[in-house]
């Protein structure tokens, strides 16, 4: 029961992170959208996309494969082994992660040029040693991770996020005081983030030192030599860069794809460019957003899972894995519902009375929430069983679906298009995930169980939530009634949760202060 008690206390610690950090992340980009303008904010981004393209192809797989390794090896009682595979894995990946900065940094001006924004070079060369710091955090995130200690990677989220809030937006200010050229503010912006990954990387160090002084119990001294486990490392950590790098690639055609089928359509470059930013920049933008609680879920699940199928303990296996599809079902729905009725004055509210159509795009979008979830999940779950590979084939097909998708349906719907082939894709990925899953472990919980409940008490609450919006709005306005139909909604599902029967005290008891929520609950 440990396990699984430190599996749902893990994922509390990561989502209370994953969400500060949104937090921070938001009250950073928009002093400083005010301080460097449109065109300094162009010159950041190219920086931090060129930054996060390197990151996918370096390290993407990397703290998955290390958190799966030591997971297994430590519950096997092969502490030397797990400490080994970190060792392995320290000394190799960040001197791939320093190659790939040398690339980043001597190659700013051409990639700069490429992207269409040469001015971004200083920006590129500032973010490039970041790509080398990522590498050291991934490996020693992936080590606590897989010892079930998810704080050390909580905490160094927190230090990058304050360190680009504090640092980035100082210096971007001290640099414009100054009177430095744009190109240079934005650079020294993105330093702050740099230094931010340095902090991080000094913070993990000591942890990992004062990890290493502590006193284990070794019950099987044999550990696999460190070519051996590098082999192994990279079998897991390749599929995932693979399937990030489809994504990715997938994300950048359909950018193309979509503007030149609004422009087939009729409609202008310029509409079509607007269209697209409300729909990426602002609707694709509170799409994701539920998806830093469901991180949380999959990155602590997944050593759990690995630790279990390596001793061959199916009892655990189904446990584990029926309290998180049911956790995320519970968390993913609601988010989901509220988008597909909400969706208007939510982005009213947030982005101004300009942003209508992203409003409709992220109602459409609501209807993907659940299934990314599922998506997130369920590939943590493959990956622990050993078929990493299972995966990347899925996404592969469900990204072929979005790009025919938008090929088809855009010329028949226009850019509701987009959203609609963005719920296919994740559909089918969802699908092939849940397929392959169920083919080799019968440890799914059933529709009934898992899925019905919290699905009845999310749609009940998104009719109430509907109906006092559009009470509230005509006499307290918009913003006000959308403030209390979201407040009011968490209460209502909460009451039909418990009324339906939906939370089991077995998973209560699995949060942290469980057994007080159970008395608290009457469960």
């Amino acid at each position: 029961m440990k396990k699984q008690q430190s599996f749902v206390q893990g994922a509390a610690v990561l989502i209370a992170a994953n969400m500060t950090v949104k937090v921070i992340g938001a009250v950073f980009r928009i002093p400083l959208d005010a301080l460097l303008g449109k065109s300094g904010m162009g010159l950041f981004n190219v920086a931090y996309v060129l930054y996060t393209t390197m990151l996918v192809i370096s390290t993407a797989g990397l703290p998955v494969a290390v958190s799966k390794m030591v997971s297994e090896s430590a519950s096997l009682g092969r502490t030397r082994e797990a400490r080994r595979i970190a060792l392995a894995a320290g000394a190799a990946f960040p001197a791939v992660g320093a190659l790939f900065s040398a690339a980043l940094y001597w190659g700013a001006e051409p990639l700069s040029a490429l992207v269409g924004n040469p001015a971004a070079a200083p920006a590129v060369r500032a973010i490039a040693p970041s790509v080398f710091c990522v590498a050291v955090i991934s490996v020693v995130r992936g080590y606590f991770q897989g010892m079930n200690d998810m704080v050390p990677t909580a905490v160094s989220q927190l230090i990058e996020a304050l360190s680009k809030l504090l640092l980035g937006y100082g210096l971007a200010h001290a640099a414009s005081v100054r009177g430095l050229p744009l190109a240079r503010c934005a650079a020294a912006a993105v330093l702050g983030v740099t230094i931010g990954e340095a902090v991080s990387v000094l913070y993990l160090l000591v942890r990992a030192c004062m990890h290493r002084r502590r006193p284990v119990a070794v019950l099987n001294d044999y550990a696999r030599p460190c070519t051996a486990l590098l082999r192994e490392l990279l079998a897991v950590a390749v599929p995932v860069t693979i399937g990030s790098s489809v994504m990715s690639l997938t994300n950048l055609l359909d950018v193309a794809l979509v503007m030149n089928r609004l422009q087939d359509a009729g409609w202008t470059a310029e509409q079509a460019n607007a269209l697209y930013g409300a729909y990426s920049n602002r609707a694709i933008t509170m799409f994701n957003l539920p998806q830093t609680v469901i991180l949380g879920l999959s990155v602590s699940v997944l050593p759990v899972l690995s630790g279990a199928f390596a001793r061959q303990n199916f009892t655990q296996i189904s446990r584990t894995v029926g309290a998180a599809m049911r956790l995320t079902l519970l968390l993913a729905l609601p988010a989901g519902v509220g988008y597909l009725v909400l969706g208007e004055p939510i982005v009213d509210l947030l982005f101004g009375a300009d942003s209508v159509s992203a409003g409709e795009f992220l109602r459409i979008l609501g209807l993907a929430v659940p299934l990314l979830a599922v998506v997130s999940l369920t590939n943590a779950i493959l990956q622990a069983f050993g078929k990493p590979f299972s995966p990347v084939t899925h996404m592969i097909i469900g990204g072929v679906v979005k790009l025919a998708g938008n090929h088809i349906l855009i010329g028949e719907l226009g850019i509701y298009g987009a959203p609609v082939s963005t719920v296919l894709c994740y559909a089918v990925i969802a699908a092939g995930n849940l397929y392959t899953v169920r083919r080799y472990s019968a440890s799914l919980p059933a529709a009934r169980e898992a899925l019905l409940p919290p699905l009845m008490a999310a749609l009940g609450m998104g009719a109430c939530a509907a109906l006092l919006y559009s009470g509230f709005a005509p006499v307290l306005g918009s913003h006000v009634a959308v403030l209390l139909a979201i407040a009011a909604a968490v209460v209502i599902y909460a009451g039909l949760l418990r009324l339906l029967g939906a939370v089991h005290r077995e998973d209560v008891l699995l949060m942290p202060c469980g057994d007080r929520l159970c008395i608290l609950l009457r469960l």
